[in-house]
């Protein structure tokens, strides 16, 4: 799978001449709204043409409860299908729970790449290199 992701994020490169990642971090005592999808949403629309990747950051969306897991749903909704999104995740576990965080980032939430902590070695990592 990582080939699928290269090739996307080198098309989305080349095609927006960038290498600008973009971390969708959502702190909403520092946002100007308090609709952390409509923030998302105008980064997303006024940057699509200018990045090869975005990268939300699921602590900010995780400390919101419910109403910040569906803004993340609705967000990586709205970027485009031809730009990878990395779940930033920094996750890190060994056995069966590296395995269910490996797939609730890729198969449920559909994410590209996740970044991952490697402290506790390579159980920690290969099940999100499965991916």
């Amino acid at each position: 799978m990582a080939n699928v992701f290269q090739e996307k994020l080198t098309r989305a490169s080349k095609r927006n001449d960038s290498l600008l990642c973009i971390g969708l971090d959502p702190d909403p005592s520092l946002m100007p709204v308090e609709d952390v999808f409509e923030f998302n949403r105008v980064i997303i629309e006024a940057t699509a043409d200018l990045v090869c990747a975005y990268k939300p950051n699921l602590a900010f969306y995780e400390a919101l409860g419910l109403p910040g897991l569906e803004a993340l749903q609705r967000t990586l909704e709205h970027i485009p299908k031809d730009i990878p999104t990395i779940g930033d995740a920094k996750r890190g576990d060994i056995g069966s729970t590296a395995q269910a965080y490996a797939k609730a980032m890729f198969q449920g939430w559909g994410f590209d790449a996740v970044t991952v902590n490697p402290y506790l070695g390579h159980d920690a990592v290969e099940p999100f290199l499965e991916y």
